[in-house]
């Protein structure tokens, strides 16, 4: 019957596998599905017929899934050391709802409010209905009753079913599993046989059983609804084939995972836990006990042993030891022993307490206290965080952290389980010291390379219509930070830096480096405002002039009307800073200024096209420009590293699966790490140049799939034994 199926079929086919365990300790196929996607046809494999689905499977044009990129093909890989044909066409339903449905928490929360209050409502209905039962059933047990009690009026189940919404448990907003796809299209719900079996206190995938093989293939069903919705969007094919390549990559990274030198580690460990034992020391010493009184004790009857009579008020007092950890702590000491008064306010009214504030404090204990959190982040990340990679370390020695190649809207990768993309920079405190641990085995090489410029280049393209170009040349050949230094002070247009007899050059032009990337990443002018700061002259001149004292008002104004906190002081100057600065660097670039009119005009329907076509979530106009130039950032790493995977691949090397306990053991290359515009990868001794041409040229094609790209890439890669030595 197999047989005279498949004969007739397009070889397109969602699957699924059950088995016996996770990749990294699976040895058995219980069963598997094949459920034709042009037929409607379900072919499902027993334990004994495995290899028949496996010759099915080696034939098949367009292999559908969820999460199969991630399991299923490479438990085939791994146990059988089958793989599916060269011109089969994969399509992951997990990182493809993620690309469709990037951001599916705004349309989540929605539903399961409304299940919620649906549910809520049942509810109470059921325990009034069980309440009138019971009561009932009181009223007439101790009655001798000539004839048959009366019986109990049953009010029925809730009555108002008919208005009842879409069934979406709180738990599933977000989360891009298929049981909560199954929630999502109705239609189809995966089955509940994992949570019965544990129920009975049951293994469910210890062994075959027929009701793992009914929800197998209930999966493969709701698998082929979700699917069917997901290409009625009308998802670009070029984003879905880099996506689909982009998550093998991952994936395989993943598996491999990346050395991470524990005995270093540890040694750090215990140098910044003796560090911040000291600190701890010297701050309770700064902040001595101190009496904090309690609400007042009124007993209600006399007691003569403590001295209490009834409804007189007794004083309560704590003795309360300083927690540097603690911000309310913080707050209340600094304000006690030095009169500060703080200016930044939580949404809960609390002072705000973080490192910028601690910083810019001149307490002594001020700077302590920015240290002591600084080691206890770092304390945290090493060892004594849920995710500290002393924890996760496994007894090979690596860390295998996850990816989420879709997890931003914007179609940035995140990371998890350690989230590597936290780790500090070498120019950051303990930065090397907490990069060197991420290193090679003896007898390999480590490469990091990552994309020059990207930010100012994907700005540069996205302005080349509006300016022929222009921007992209000063990107490549000039000095773009200086022109746009000149931009924001209103300096002289023909000025050339002079560094050595014009130290101020320097200063106009790191504050505009900052400027440009915080202006593009979305701040908004109070953060613009303080990248500079204001300067005595300024704040002198705007509290004289009224001029400015009426664009003060009016900003202050503005905040009332939108029912806002009404900034005041330093917040107030760094707005109007922000917005003069911005108005000035705007007037210097008009094609800016007109693409982020464009922009913010196309982002009113409530969402953007990205490099590759998919569709970008815009949740408010003053993001969508940040939220373009990341996509394509995005998107350009990832042509890049899915280019330079295959190019490897073509020129003969080896690039290792991780399907085993280690590294493939004839494997050339390694993807250790991939950190936005950044790639860490491991090479045997002797291949480096070899490979890191490879990077370099791929990354320079890194635009070339992409019609409306318009500016050269470039990538550099700097050699090393670990990260730190590496970028």
């Amino acid at each position: 019957m197999i047989d005279l199926l498949t004969a007739r079929s397009r070889g397109r086919y969602v699957f699924d596998l059950e088995t016996n365990g996770l990749l990294a300790g699976v040895t058995r196929v219980h069963c598997a599905v094949l459920y034709d996607i042009d037929t409607d046809e379900i072919l499902d494999f027993r334990p004994h017929e495995i290899g028949k689905f496996l010759e099915i499977y080696q034939r098949a044009t367009l292999l559908i899934g969820h999460n199969i990129i991630g399991y299923d093909i490479p438990v085939l890989a791994k146990l059988y050391g089958v793989r599916h044909s060269p011109d089969c066409e994969i399509i992951d339903t997990l990182p493809l709802a993620r690309l469709v449905y990037s951001d599916i928490k705004q349309t989540d929360f929605p539903l399961a409010k409304a299940w919620k209050a649906y549910k809520a409502k049942v509810d109470a209905w059921d325990q009034k209905r069980e309440r009138s039962r019971l009561d009932h059933e009181a009223d007439i047990a101790d009655v001798d009753f000539t004839e048959e009690p009366p019986e109990w009026r049953d009010p029925g189940p809730y009555p108002y079913t008919a208005s009842a919404p879409l069934e979406f448990p709180g738990q599933f907003v977000g989360s891009h599993s298929l049981e909560a796809w199954g929630y999502r299209l109705g239609a189809e719900r995966k089955g509940d046989y994992s949570k019965e079996m544990k129920a009975q206190g049951l293994d469910p995938w210890e062994s075959w059983n027929e009701a793992m093989h009914a929800y197998m293939i209930q999966d493969s069903r709701v698998n082929v609804t979700l699917y069917r919705h997901l290409m009625e969007e009308g998802v670009e094919p070029l984003a879905v084939a880099l996506e689909m390549a982009c998550q093998a990559l991952v994936c395989r990274m993943e598996r491999n995972g990346w050395p991470l030198d524990v005995r270093k580690a540890q040694e750090l460990y215990a140098r910044l836990s003796q560090r911040r034992h000291e600190l701890e020391v010297a701050l309770r010493e700064a902040f001595p006990p101190w009496q904090v009184q309690l609400e007042d004790f009124i007993p209600k009857r006399n007691n003569k042993a403590k001295g209490y009579i009834a409804g007189v008020p007794v004083e309560r007092w704590e003795t309360r030891e300083f927690n540097p950890a603690s911000r309310d702590h913080i707050a209340d000491r600094l304000t006690a022993k030095y009169g500060w008064e703080p200016t930044e306010f939580t949404d809960g009214g609390s002072p705000k307490v973080d490192d910028d504030i601690l910083q810019s404090l001149p307490f002594p204990e001020a700077k302590l206290l920015a240290e002591y959190f600084l080691i206890q982040k770092r304390v945290g990340q090493l060892g004594e965080g849920n995710n500290a990679w002393l924890k996760l370390v496994t007894k090979k020695g690596r860390i295998h952290g996850r990816y989420n190649s879709n997890g931003a809207l914007t179609g940035r990768a995140t990371h998890s389980s350690p989230n590597i993309a936290q780790v500090p920079s070498v120019g950051a405190e303990y930065g090397w010291d907490c990069r060197v641990l991420f290193h090679v085995p003896i007898g390999w090489k480590q490469l990091g390379a990552d994309q020059s410029g990207l930010e100012l280049r994907c700005l540069g393209s996205f302005l080349a219509v509006f300016d022929g170009g222009a921007y992209i040349k000063t990107v490549l050949f000039g000095d773009i930070h200086w022109e746009n230094a000149k931009a924001l002070f209103g300096l002289d247009p023909d000025l050339l830096r002079d560094e050595k007899n014009h130290p101020e050059h320097k200063k106009y032009r790191d504050v505009a480096k900052t400027f440009i990337y915080a202006f593009l990443y979305g701040a908004g002018p109070e953060k613009l405002g303080s990248i500079p700061g204001v300067t005595a002259e300024e704040r002198k001149l705007w509290r004289s002039d009224p001029k400015h004292l009426k664009a003060l008002r009016a900003i202050q104004d503005r905040f009332r009307r939108r029912r806002q906190p009404v900034p005041n002081g330093t917040q107030l100057c760094h707005i109007y800073k922000g917005e003069q600065l911005t108005e000035r660097f705007l007037k210097s670039f008009p094609a800016l200024k007109r693409l982020l009119k464009v922009v913010k005009d196309a982002a009113k329907k409530g969402w953007l096209k990205g490099l590759d076509g998919r569709k970008l979530p815009i949740r408010s106009e003053h993001a969508a420009l940040n939220t373009l130039l990341q996509s394509a950032g995005a998107v350009i790493c990832k042509s890049w590293i899915t280019m330079a995977e295959k190019a490897l691949v073509e020129a003969g090397f080896k690039l290792s699966e991780g399907l085993g306990e280690d590294w493939d053991r004839d494997a050339d290359v390694v993807f250790l790490g991939w950190i936005h515009d950044e790639l860490q990868v491991a090479v045997r001794e002797g291949l480096e140049e070899k490979v890191s041409a490879i990077l370099i040229e791929t990354g320079r094609q890194a635009g070339a799939p992409f019609a409306s790209w318009k500016c050269p890439t470039d990538v550099e890669v700097k050699p090393g034994a670990n990260w730190a030595e590496c970028h």
